[in-house]
């Protein structure tokens, strides 16, 4: 076992700081920064600020003694960050909070300071079990749950478990085979209709838009030429049976071009085109520009923070 001068510990940190370009925490200790362990820093100088203080680093934190009242606050403290129970790794990655086994030298073990918070001890961590409570809440509501249905159900407390295991609580919804509520309550899909009328341009050359005398209603796109409507959607989100009735009359056809699958109509009459389809479509007649865009929708729709692209 090699044997560690205090020089050689001191130099190992001094060299840690420059390739990390900050203070080191210990954190950074280890085998994947070939420098010793916390351990032998705290046998040698007494703590690790100590051993800090004599490589000349500044302090990144100082440690205190922790009551159980401390660390019940920690609990719930994380608790609200994640909504949902916390675990012992989120303790872990978060240098600030109170160390793992300091809090099962006081409570015993983790659970028995998970019920001292009075926390729910169930902790949803299977992507399966996440589905199934958006399936099971989605029958009991007949509709897809809202972020605030999720917020309301017992033991849940909010929806931030769906974003941390699926991106965001959009795509935890299609996983669960549900369509999402996301794409329609904002103006995304007005930067989408806009889109599908500059590919219905490339496509089909000349088009009418919006043009209320071709039929009962206001259809998105009109091709005379091929007694076609195109309609612009985020996704199939309920049956259209009275839209298809109007524009169908006559031999026409309906086309709902969409951003993700949702629900789909199963009349000969209508199809269903989605935005990685017309990205291909795009590419091959050489908008490589416009297939981009269709891909900027994609990852939009499933993002948590979405941005309208118009």
């Amino acid at each position: 076992m090699l044997k560690y001068t205090n020089e050689m510990l001191i130099e190992s940190l001094r060299g840690l700081k420059l390739k990390l370009g900050r203070n080191p925490t210990s954190l950074d200790l280890g085998k994947k920064n070939n420098v010793p362990e916390r351990c032998v820093f705290e046998d040698r100088f007494g703590s690790w600020n100590n051993a800090l203080i004599a490589a000349g680093l500044n302090i990144n934190c100082y440690y205190r003694k922790w009551g159980k009242e401390d660390i019940v606050k920690w609990l719930k403290y994380k608790y609200d960050e994640f909504g949902e129970t916390p675990g012992i790794r989120d303790f872990d990655a978060d240098p600030q909070a109170p160390a793992k086994n300091t809090v099962r030298k006081l409570f015993g073990n983790w659970t028995n300071a998970i019920r001292e918070a009075n926390l729910p001890v169930k902790r949803f961590t299977s992507e399966d079990e996440l589905i199934g409570v958006l399936k099971k809440l989605s029958r009991k509501l007949n509709r897809t749950p809202t972020r605030c249905d999720i917020d309301k159900l017992s033991g849940m407390y909010s929806y931030n478990p769906f974003v941390r295991k699926f991106g965001s609580y959009t795509a935890a919804c299609l996983r669960a085979g549900l369509v999402p509520n996301d794409g329609r309550n904002n103006n995304i899909w007005k930067g989408w209709e806009k889109h599908c009328i500059e590919m219905a341009r490339v496509i089909h050359g000349k088009i009418e838009v919006k043009n209320k005398d071709v039929v009962e209603g206001i259809p998105d796109i009109y091709v005379k030429g091929k007694e076609l409507f195109i309609d612009a959607k985020t996704c199939g989100y309920r049956d259209f049976k009275d839209q298809i009735e109007k524009y169908c009359s006559n031999g026409h056809k309906l086309e709902f071009w969409c951003i993700f699958k949702g629900l789909e109509n199963r009349s000969k009459k209508v199809g269903y085109v989605y935005a990685g389809e017309l990205a291909k479509r795009m590419k091959k007649l050489g908008r490589e520009d416009l297939a981009a865009r269709c891909h900027q929708f994609l990852r939009n729709i499933f993002d948590e923070e979405q941005k309208v692209l118009m």
